[in-house]
């Protein structure tokens, strides 16, 4: 039984019974951990360590799972667990990778990748060979989509498809736009109805979760909070005054068509060094009734000083789950119990790390040369 830990991907895995081996994407490649049933995890493994690694996706039919990094890491396939690695990528015109989904159609399986600069493509020969969809650019007030840290450019942050209708896919710009799709991305446009004229961030969505009884029903959670869009009519549940003020991680309750779970910090990462020490405060939320009344889930975590980056999820027989919670300061939590109680399974390793998220954590000095070298490459890149 298989787990997936990254900060984007496909990070629900399902399964007969607990999970047996973990894989781990970090700012140092994929690290991997195993245990027997009711033993403690160890770490067995780590490969592609010279790339950053931001996406994991596994396809079941196949066995195969997929690794997408960030900046030059492209793609990478492995079909053995993990165990090793082939590079893959074939027409990608970016191997800035943010986010991989599976999708199964009656034809088949077919995968989709969203990249940095902004584009998705799809693959139905498993990731083989993949297809731009470029129609996405052409709607309106893409001049205006954007991404805080330099280079300052907007990415493919989450692809999340209707349960009822597999056309309909949707797609969350970070910054910029909630796009939608009812042609399987032959034709888009954009979603609009959430937003407000006192938003500080500018379309900052991160990832949309359908309600599976009934789809046209869902939420969608970013830099304002959370979301949540019934049959067309928005609603803001959480603001940036709550507790999780920049949710990110969100999962469905497999036992409760309205349970959700959310992870995340209090603050948005620019205010992570406004104090004394740098620190997140990530903690992680349950709701049982769509979004409307929240309590803890953090029984055994600790204070934890870099944020939560990534969650996985992983799916056992009856809907019983175990949860996942990666750190951007190198720890990772996990919770046997559907999230009641937590403990730590592993620290000391590579930050696990949308994009530069983990340099709010380093020195002022060492931030300044990670900038500087991000700045260096989008001017190569563009010349």
């Amino acid at each position: 039984m298989l787990a997936l830990l990254s900060c984007n991907g496909g990070v629900t895995t399902t399964g007969t019974g607990p999970a047996k081996r973990l894989l781990v994407a970090t700012l140092h490649g994929v690290q991997i951990f195993e245990r027997e049933e009711g033993e403690q995890w160890s770490r067995t493994g780590q490969h592609l360590v010279d790339y950053h690694i931001s996406a994991l996706l596994h396809e079941p039919e196949s066995g195969l799972i997929f690794a997408g990094g960030h900046y030059d890491a492209g793609l990478w396939v492995s079909r053995d667990l993990g165990a090793s690695w082939e590079a893959g990528g074939s027409g990608l015109q970016s191997r800035h990778i943010y986010c991989l989904e599976a999708q199964r159609h009656e034809q088949g399986v077919r995968l989709w990748l969203g990249t940095e600069p902004p584009m998705l493509y799809r693959s139905d020969d498993l990731g083989q060979n993949w297809i731009a969809c470029p129609q996405m650019l052409k709607v309106s007030g893409t001049d205006k989509w954007t991404f805080p840290p330099p280079p300052h450019v907007a990415h493919v942050k989450n692809i999340a498809f209707h349960p009822a209708r597999p056309d309909h896919i949707y797609l969350c710009i970070e910054q910029g736009a909630l796009l939608k799709s009812e042609d399987a991305g032959q034709s888009w446009m954009e979603v609009s109805g959430y937003e407000s004229d006192e938003d500080f961030f500018y379309n900052d969505n991160h990832r949309v979760a359908f309600k599976p009884s009934d789809p046209d029903d869902f939420v969608m959670d970013g830099g304002e909070g959370l979301y949540r869009c019934n049959h067309g009519k928005w609603s803001h549940l959480t603001t940036r005054e709550d507790r999780i003020g920049y949710p990110d991680a969100m999962f469905r309750d497999p036992r409760n068509d309205s349970g959700l779970i959310i992870g995340g910090p209090r603050n948005p990462p620019r205010l992570w060094r406004d104090q004394d020490v740098p620190m997140a405060d990530p903690t992680v939320l349950y709701s049982g009734d769509d979004g409307m009344n929240w309590r803890s889930l953090a029984n055994g975590l600790p204070k934890i000083v870099g944020n939560i980056e990534a969650m996985g999820m992983h799916v056992r027989q009856g809907g019983q789950f175990s949860l996942y919670a990666g750190t951007a300061t190198g720890e990772v939590f996990h919770s046997d119990d559907c999230g009641e109680n937590w403990s730590l399974l592993a620290d000391r390793l590579p930050p696990i790390s949308k994009g530069g998220h983990y340099r709010w954590f380093l020195t002022d000095e060492r931030r300044a040369e990670i900038e500087e070298e991000l700045r260096k490459t989008k001017v190569a890149a563009t010349n």
